[in-house]
């Protein structure tokens, strides 16, 4: 990921532009199709037909623009689960938002550009923590109300079915669906206890 030197009292784009916008369509269409590697700042310019620098004319560095781009993408998920978390059903329906996730491929290399960009790191985390807040609430809610006593608390639920609905996600993305009709009957059993079927 190559970098540009911050010029301080430089004039920036504006935020939410056009031409913000697209370059952040055009670097998550990378990082989807093409993986973190493959995301520059000529590619990014490559990809939505503009000149490299005009990049670093609305982002300082291309760490800032990667997230911006993830900021935009978990802003998105969290008004999903916010959604769900408001509806008749909300542990179903936070259930179908976690299994039809916006794209796994996505948000592994998000998580893999995590480790080495330190700002996008706390915006994973944020988006984690706040996600996990809306599930745990739906969650405790619903066991209060059907007298349910689960051995494992409303976290532990939420943290067990965002690993398995991203497993199964970025599994069967592969093809691969040994276990998960087992696991989706599961979640329809708990389901009914809880009267979210």
């Amino acid at each position: 990921m190559e970098e540009k030197q911050e010029t301080s009292g430089r004039r920036m784009g504006p935020p939410g532009s056009e031409n913000w916008l697209a370059m952040l369509d055009g670097a998550e269409a990378i990082l989807r199709e093409e993986g973190h590697a493959a995301l520059t700042s000529r590619r990014v310019a490559e990809q939505i037909g503009v000149k490299q620098r005009l990049v670093y004319y609305y982002f300082r560095t291309m760490d800032d623009l990667i997230i911006e781009t993830f900021r935009r993408l978990s802003e998105r998920e969290l008004a999903r689960l916010s959604k769900a978390r408001a509806s008749q059903r909300p542990v179903r329906e936070i259930w179908d938002v976690c299994i039809h996730t916006t794209d796994a491929r996505l948000v592994s290399q998000f998580m893999a550009l995590a480790h080495r960009i330190p700002g996008l790191a706390q915006e994973v985390v944020h988006f984690i923590e706040e996600s996990r807040r809306i599930q745990v609430e739906a969650l405790a809610e619903a066991l209060e109300r059907s007298g349910q006593s689960p051995r494992l608390s409303a976290a532990g639920i939420a943290l067990l079915a965002t690993s398995v609905a991203l497993a199964m996600t970025r599994e069967g993305d592969l093809g691969i669906t040994t276990g998960h009709e087992d696991v989706r009957a599961l979640v329809g059993e708990f389901l009914s206890e809880l009267n979210e079927s």
